[in-house]
């Protein structure tokens, strides 16, 4: 019985200190004019780029916003690696990375130059920006000795 509790215990441990392997974040690629824009031919070919680069890295999920460009930014690295993308609110960023801290695993965000960099600093304590114009800035939130550390990568390289 007291191995049996000894069990329980250490499972119950894990469960509550499970925290991401990391958190891939980026914004989506680059998008037509209008409501709702689809992505460009450049953007198409900035998607295909980004799950080349983030495929290795074996994603457990996949999530975007309920948009065109952030869900087609996505879709090749889901077909990659036969992972689904789940929707999020942007509009509950608070509530979206206490969700993300109890996953295991890599996980892949794709959100817009206002919600990128506040679900980093969210999730990592550290401010970062993305201009109008800027598509390539892809973020990593991993974690040592349970505090967050951030990198900053470009996908034009």
């Amino acid at each position: 019985m007291k191995t049996l509790l000894l069990i329980l215990i250490t499972l119950a441990s894990v469960t509550v200190y499970a925290q991401p392997e990391q958190i891939v974040l980026l914004r989506h690629a680059e998008k037509m004019k209008g409501k709702d824009p689809e992505l460009t031919p450049q953007g198409q070919l900035r998607a295909q780029r980004l799950a080349i680069l983030l495929a290795p890295l074996n994603p457990d999920r996949l999530f975007s916003t309920d948009y065109n460009r952030t869900r087609q930014t996505l879709a090749p690295l889901s077909k990659a690696t036969s992972v689904p993308v789940q929707l999020y609110d942007p509009r509950a960023l608070a509530d979206f990375a206490t969700q993300l801290k109890t996953y295991s695993g890599t996980i892949v965000v794709a959100g817009h130059s206002n919600t990128t960099p506040e679900l980093v600093k969210l999730l990592s304590g550290e401010a970062v920006s993305i201009r109008e114009d800027e598509f390539h800035k892809v973020f990593i939130v991993s974690w040592q000795d349970g505090k967050a550390v951030l990198e900053e990568q470009d996908s034009n390289e």
